[in-house]
């Protein structure tokens, strides 16, 4: 709120400058003056000002002081001049002690005398640090007070600040939430967003939906009893539109509506037919007038605050004003006009298919071809810019379009496909199923397009081998691969579907199709083949040859892809992060969320976090791994699609680890253990033996680690894939084999580490890793010098360091201190405190004591316990930037400020950016 934002900027410059200043606030009945006053009277009371309150006293608030009553009896001029006296000692107590806010509420009916005494006191405390705030009713104005008002405002220093905007977001939210005793939800905030925004009405609506039984309360959220209230399309397509609203509500709106002439009153409702937003000359059109017609009727909306207009369309206040309207339209009669409008759009000269497909779903009837065929060709253009619309459409087009038709397998195949984009996997099963079913007898070609998207549904999920019969009994039936059509092929799907079972089995069916060029196969197809192939020359350890594939696979793939369920994109990214070109794999990463975006595949969001997450690691930004780790688990549960899952769990047990925190890290790796059962494992086994061996180490043990370890260490196959999990695990398996007193082990990796960087001599990071692992095992020293230089990872990195300083000790004290303290510095700045706190207890072995911090230790709570990063975050959320403003300022995502917010919230005891704006320094 601007209002806010000065008055609190004048509270600064009054203390900073020694100077009073006075601010009268102008604003009607129930827009919130009396709120606001005390709000920023409990603000100035933590900023050390000493409140005198002309208001009444508030339960909450700093001990404010209360103004000196005026005593009767006396003449007007003698009541002035004491009570200026009085209230001048009592401000002038105060001021010893800092600054003062005096607050006056409602001015218009306080003491004339009074008012008077306060200007007398004004001018003789011009130059000191007091700030005087007044609220004035703007039907006041031009009282007897209003008058003295205005002539203190002549005289000293005076912001007139206008009425009070109307609430939104947060501070609707705020008195919702303290009415309901509960953080209302979505809907319930856009209910009382569309009152008006006054404090007032919010109040009455809360109250009467509450009373009426219209909200329940559910792990600490107020929701609508009547269920979510779809939006966009959705809420367009709906047959009954004031279905989801409270009563009171509806009822407020009606009256709203009632109070306009009858004239305007019918203008709107037809507007409601046409949608949430219309075009004025469509209107015009429906009413069978010039626009200059419904000049009146719309200005008349427009002042009582039902619409507003947007660039070149006129659009309601807020959705659930354009339902309560269009409710007020007898079922009947809309029906009629929503015939009308269908015929309008489609003898529209360019023919708006889509508009018209969201009227004719309202009257069409069974049997009626032509609007099914619009409303299914309409249901299939949207699909790839608006899945949501799409399967709304479509929903309703199938109970229209006849059961045994050709139309009817199109809808439930279009429907299906936008519930799989969107992330209801559960549901897209079950409603293709459902159809399947029921097109038992249907030419198995017809129903192929909806078998394919059945089984992307299915692998999405996890249930790897359904999706593979389904791919399997798809393939069967397929007598066309034309490349143009909208469904994923099959071919493509078992690749998918195998590639989390069997590694032979899908490397079989990859070089079928790559083994005969310009064969049949789609380019989407030899896409996914070759990705197959690169992960499989990756486990080889083959690298130059898996980042060929991966980049072929990649230029195959085109702008917007047919084979958006497996991308190339994501092994590119996945490949560089393993081999420490982190820049590029974070660049890959973000073209690979690009396209996601753009082709609206919302059940594909956690792919571009767990890609991220896991860059971030490695480049050691813990903070922002397990921020963007926990959104992509957020996005995983909503979307239904586990499959990225295991890799999310992984960097979150990864992080714990580094923090030190055993038990957070050991119930991740029980939660990464069931997320990556036996039937989907393939991909993760490697990462959960790597990750299990760490966390053991960690909390019984080497010999409980090579226990873990000891057979796939053993197995050149087996060792050889740990090893390329992740470049440091070549190090960490020499070391822990012999803390543990097997030599024989740690031979085995360094053979197995350098037979990889052998053959990839052009990967940096692989050689180090390699060259690393022979340094340990020989105890050269002089072998580890440069490499950390090499790692492009820094946690690694100070590992090169940390070993260097061990294998320093016996010979060198003061070399081994120097390299410790490098090591334990760089750790520091990481944040990992459990490897800071091991090379810690190697320098006290070596008589050095260090402090835990090398700085003094942060409160626990307040502006001093916020990190750097958090106290940036705060003054840029305090300066009003979002969340993606304050991301890109700071070259992170939104998901990790996101995280710095909820600590910086922790700390500073607080519920919102209102509240960290109102208290920042």
């Amino acid at each position: 709120m601007t209002q806010v934002g000065r008055i609190e900027q004048l509270m600064r410059e009054s203390v900073e400058g020694r100077r009073a200043q006075v601010v009268v606030l102008e604003s009607g009945a129930g827009t919130g003056k009396t709120r606001l006053l005390l709000e920023l009277m409990a603000n100035a009371a933590r900023r050390g000002f000493a409140v005198v309150n002309g208001a009444l006293d508030q339960p909450g608030l700093a001990r404010a002081v209360t103004l000196v009553n005026p005593r009767n009896g006396r003449q007007e001029d003698d009541r002035i001049g004491t009570l200026a006296g009085r209230f001048e000692a009592q401000l002038t107590g105060h001021l010893r002690r800092g600054p003062v806010l005096v607050a006056v509420d409602d001015a218009q009916w306080t003491d004339l005398a009074l008012l008077n005494a306060l200007g007398v006191v004004m001018s003789k405390l011009d130059n000191a640090p007091v700030l005087w705030l007044f609220t004035v009713h703007a039907d006041h104005v031009d009282s007897p007070n209003g008058v003295v008002l205005r002539t203190l405002a002549r005289k000293h220093r005076v912001e007139w600040l206008g009425p009070l905007e109307p609430l939104t977001g947060e501070a609707v939210a705020g008195i919702a939430g303290d009415l309901l005793d509960a953080t209302p939800g979505d809907d319930v905030v856009a209910l009382c967003e569309s009152v008006g925004g006054t404090p007032q009405a919010i109040v009455d609506l809360v109250l009467d939906v509450r009373r009426e039984g219209c909200v329940t309360v559910t792990d600490q959220v107020a929701r609508l009893a009547t269920g979510p209230m779809p939006t966009g399309i959705s809420a367009a397509v709906e047959p009954d539109p004031g279905a989801p609203l409270p009563r009171p509500f509806v009822r407020l709106m009606q009256s709203r509506l009632r109070e306009l002439s009858p004239r305007a009153q019918e203008v709107l409702q037809v507007a409601a037919v046409l949608g949430n937003s219309f075009a004025p000359q469509d209107l015009a059109e429906m009413l069978g007038e010039r626009p200059a017609q419904l000049l009146g009727p719309l200005q008349e909306a427009i002042g009582a605050g039902l619409i507003g207009s947007d660039s070149d369309e006129f659009v309601f206040h807020r959705e659930p004003v354009w339902r309560a309207v269009l409710d007020t339209v007898p079922e009947l009669l809309r029906s009629m006009l929503h015939r009308q409008a269908a015929t309008m759009l489609l003898d529209h000269p360019r023919g708006r298919l889509e508009a018209a497909a969201v009227h004719l779903v309202h009257c069409a009837v069974p049997g009626d071809q032509e609007a099914i065929s619009t409303i299914c060709e309409a249901a299939q253009r949207m699909l790839a810019s608006s899945p949501q619309a799409a399967s709304a459409v479509a929903a309703r087009g199938l109970r229209i379009a006849p059961p045994d038709s050709s139309d009817h397998v199109a809808l439930a195949t279009t429907a299906t496909a936008a519930l799989v984009r969107l992330g209801c996997l559960s549901d897209a099963v079950d409603l293709a199923e459902e159809q399947l079913r029921v097109h038992t007898n249907t030419c198995p070609e017809f129903t192929r397009p909806l078998r394919t998207w059945l089984a992307t549904a299915l692998m999405l999920r996890g249930d790897t081998t359904a999706a593979f019969d389904v791919s399997k009994e798809t393939i069967a039936v397929t007598k066309s691969r034309n490349a143009a059509e909208a469904e994923p092929c099959p071919e493509l799907l078992l690749l998918n579907a195998l590639s989390h079972n069997d590694h032979s089995k899908v490397l079989a069916v990859a070089n079928r199709v790559l083994d005969v060029p310009g064969g049949p196969h789609s380019d989407d197809v030899r896409a996914a083949a070759l990705n197959v192939r690169a992960m499989a020359h990756w486990r080889d350890g083959r690298l130059d040859a898996a980042m060929g594939a991966a980049d072929e696979a990649v230029r195959l793939r085109g702008p917007l892809t047919r084979a958006w369920q497996c991308d190339p994109l994501w092994t590119r990214a996945w490949l560089l992060t393993r081999v420490r070109r982190l820049d590029e794999a974070l660049a890959v990463a973000e073209a690979a969320r690009s396209a996601i975006d753009t082709e609206h595949n919302g059940v594909l969001s956690p792919v571009p976090l767990a890609l991220r997450a896991t860059i971030l690691l490695a480049k050691g930004d813990i903070a922002a791994a397990e921020a963007d780790a926990v959104a992509g688990l957020a996005a995983s549960e909503r979307a239904e699609m586990p499959l990225y899952e295991p890799q999310l769990r992984a960097v979150l047990v990864i992080s714990a680890l580094r923090r030190g925190d055993l038990a957070t890290a050991s119930d991740g790796l029980r939660r990464l253990e069931e997320c990556a059962p036996a039937e989907r494992s393939q991909p993760w086994s490697g990462m959960v033996r790597v990750l299990t061996a760490l966390v053991t180490s960690a909390r019984r043990g080497v010999h409980a680690a090579m226990d873990e370890l000891r057979e796939s260490l053993a197995d050149p196959d087996e060792c050889r894939r740990l090893l390329l999990e992740d470049p440091s695990m070549a190090a960490w398996a020499v070391r822990t084999a012999l803390s543990a007193g097997e030599k024989e082990i740690a031979e085995d990796v360094v053979a197995a580490a350098e037979k990889i960087a052998a053959g990839n001599q052009c990967y940096l990071t692989i050689v180090a890793a390699a060259q690393h692992s022979r340094a340990l095992l020989d105890g050269e020293v002089g072998a580890l010098s440069g490499l950390e230089d090499c790692y492009g990872d820094p946690w690694a990195a100070a590992s090169v360091i940390e070993d260097a300083g061990t294998l320093l000790r016996d010979d060198d004290r003061d070399a081994a201190v120097a390299a410790l303290n490098r090591a334990m510095a760089a750790y520091d700045e990481l944040g990992a405190e459990w490897d800071s706190a091991r090379v810690r207890r190697k320098l006290r072995r070596l008589g050095v004591r260090r402090r835990h911090w090398n700085h003094e230790a942060r409160p626990e709570t307040g502006w001093d316990s916020l990190t750097s990063t958090e106290a940036k975050v705060a003054r840029l959320v305090a300066r009003g930037l979002t969340n993606r403003q304050v991301a890109s300022e700071m070259f992170v995502s939104p998901h990790t400020v996101g995280f710095h917010l909820r600590q910086i919230y922790r700390k500073l005891n607080i519920q919102s950016r209102v509240d960290l704006a109102r208290i920042a320094p």
